[in-house]
């Protein structure tokens, strides 16, 4: 919520706090989760490298097996991983976000209707910033219909700031 409202600094300190707390007295995946929780807030402050150190922990936190049922509500594996990682590198300008999110919208499980959204979204900004602005175009159009399919005011927001770009 914090980075919707433009508070990336603070987002980043309170997921630092996160981090902290958790470790030793939670389990991997959770650990995992704020790990990149805390990049996506570092990637909005522009903190390139310490973004991507908090994906590289978050990797290496990542259980080896499927979720237990320590966190049961909560959907974290390989392939949200890179989404999200996607996303932060989408942010910071890296040329390498278009292949990443390319990846994991080839292996998303096509149920994930909302993870689809934001990662057209993300992938059109990417090539939009790439100069590839046709094949962006038709990743928008494809993010459009489905966030008014789920009705995802977020990233009808986000396709609105990008049309205006």
């Amino acid at each position: 919520m914090l980075l919707d409202l433009g508070h990336a600094k603070e987002a980043a300190e309170l997921l630092a706090t996160a981090e902290d707390s958790a470790r030793g007295t939670s389990g991997r995946l959770l650990r995992a989760w704020l790990a990149a929780a805390h990049g996506e807030a570092l990637a909005a402050s522009k903190e390139r490298s310490a973004s991507l150190r908090a994906f590289d922990r978050a990797e290496s936190l990542m259980p080896p097996g499927p979720a237990d049922a320590e966190s049961p509500y909560l959907v974290l594996d390989t392939i949200h991983l890179a989404r999200w990682r996607g996303n932060a590198l989408a942010r910071i300008g890296e040329a390498e976000a278009v292949d990443v999110l390319a990846a994991a919208l080839r292996n998303l499980d096509p149920t994930f209707t909302r993870a689809e959204t934001g990662l057209r979204v993300d992938l059109a900004t990417a090539l939009i910033a790439s100069g590839e602005r046709d094949e962006a175009r038709q990743h928008l159009t494809k993010a459009h219909a489905l966030a008014a399919e789920i009705g995802s005011v977020r990233q009808l927001r986000r396709l609105a700031a990008l049309s205006d770009a």
